[in-house]
């Protein structure tokens, strides 16, 4: 895994009391964007939940915007009448009783893929631990068949990013020094907690 790029999104792995518990939201009926199990979220001003970015499809921007979480998936009734769950919610579903579930806990700790921003095999990047970073949109996002987001967490920030890299999960194939490797965050830019300054 390590000197392979394959980013599955943000998986919820550690909170201090024990319990990591996904939170029900909305999305809007017609929402049109894929959202992907593992995928960051925010909060709109209709209360519903869009993916993290600034216009809340995969084309917009991340820089500053506040996360409420990330995604776990969603039920629903369709069009037809079908009750349906869901890893993912598919662009454009018409349906009632959307439910989406988010952990949205400040606390929760996530497994991301991150890449080496210096020389794989030289450059460690234990450098990194307390820095802050945006995550980097990928498109397609996932793939519809697992319902799994492919993103990841990008470059190292000057100043406030939307995660703080805390550490690594040590997996028994990682090395520091690898192009890639699987890193723990919290999100730093959320909407229920004030953001801290990078160190």
């Amino acid at each position: 895994m390590s000197s392979t790029s394959a980013p599955f999104g943000f998986r919820a792995s550690f909170h201090n009391s024990g319990q990591i518990r996904p939170k029900a939201y909305v999305i809007a009926s017609g929402y049109a964007a894929n959202i992907f199990q593992g995928d960051p979220v925010k909060l709109v001003d209709a209360g519903v939940v869009q993916l993290g970015t600034s216009d809340g499809t995969r084309s917009g921007t991340v820089d500053g915007i506040l996360l409420l979480g990330i995604f776990a998936g969603c039920q629903y009734t369709d069009s037809l009448g079908k009750p349906t769950v869901s890893s993912f919610w598919p662009t454009g579903t018409t349906a009632t009783d959307v439910t989406a579930w988010v952990y949205d806990d400040p606390e929760t700790l996530f497994e991301v893929q991150y890449t080496n921003p210096g020389t794989p095999g030289t450059t460690t990047m234990q450098t990194a631990v307390g820095e802050e970073m945006d995550w980097t949109v990928a498109s397609p996002g996932g793939s519809t068949s697992t319902g799994l987001s492919n993103t990841q967490i990008g470059v190292i920030q000057a100043t406030s990013g939307q995660f703080q890299l805390t550490g690594f999960a040590g997996e028994i194939n990682d090395s520091l020094t690898d192009a890639y490797i699987v890193a723990i965050v919290r999100i730093n830019e959320h909407i229920y907690k004030a953001a801290v300054n990078s160190i």
